[in-house]
């Protein structure tokens, strides 16, 4: 909310449901502002699985832009996953890792004169530990980080003399215990998320952290 921007991006590769509710939102959940999204994340199982994807596009992919003919832009997205038991029935692994790099031309809005090329990339890692030691017993660890660095503005409306860098991004960290009780089902949790927004001006001379 302070800054605008993201809290932490998702390595989309990691998810192995997504629940989504609107409007009619049920009264267990208390404080919902009108929209509630819920993902389950993927975990190691008893047989060794993994998966890779690349993805990408550029400016000779897709309809001339008539205004700024002369703009370019790239898109690459590649990512792993890996998961499996450590000791089967009892103990299992899975990890992933993201990377993306977008690259823009930034021209001015008046004189479509190009500004400068912004490059923007992220790095997603990814992991996650389960362990059963009884049925009824679940304990599961998870870290995730999404650092991003972009290296200039990509508002036209910004000179290259005012045009900043920034840095984002941070660790998490979860931990969660559940047991089955008789009828009941108890869990806890414990959750950490640390954030950086770092914005520095070209020149150097204006810098501003949160």
């Amino acid at each position: 909310p302070v800054a605008g921007t993201f809290g932490a991006n998702l390595n989309t590769e990691i998810i192995q449901e997504q629940k989504v509710i609107t409007g009619g939102i049920p009264a267990e959940f208390v404080g919902a502002s009108g929209l509630i999204s819920t993902v389950v994340t993927k975990s190691g199982t008893n047989s060794f699985s993994g998966s890779g994807t690349y993805y990408f596009q550029n400016n000779n992919l897709v309809a001339a832009n008539k205004h700024l003919a002369d703009n370019t832009f790239s898109s690459n997205d590649a990512a792993f996953t890996v998961g499996g038991p450590i000791v089967k029935n009892s103990l299992w692994a899975f990890g992933s890792y993201r990377y993306t790099k977008n690259t823009t031309d930034v021209s001015a809005q008046d004189t479509k004169e190009l500004l400068r090329t912004v490059e923007t990339t992220a790095k997603q890692g990814f992991f996650k530990t389960t362990y059963a030691p009884t049925q009824k017993d679940t304990l599961s660890f998870i870290f995730l980080n999404a650092p991003q660095e972009r290296n200039g503005s990509t508002s036209p409306t910004v000179v290259n003399s005012r045009s900043t860098t920034r840095k984002q991004g941070g660790n998490n960290y979860s931990a969660t215990y559940s047991r089955i009780w008789g009828s009941l089902l108890i869990d806890t949790a414990y959750n950490k998320h640390d954030a950086e927004i770092t914005d520095l001006s070209v020149d150097r001379t204006n810098r501003n952290t949160l």
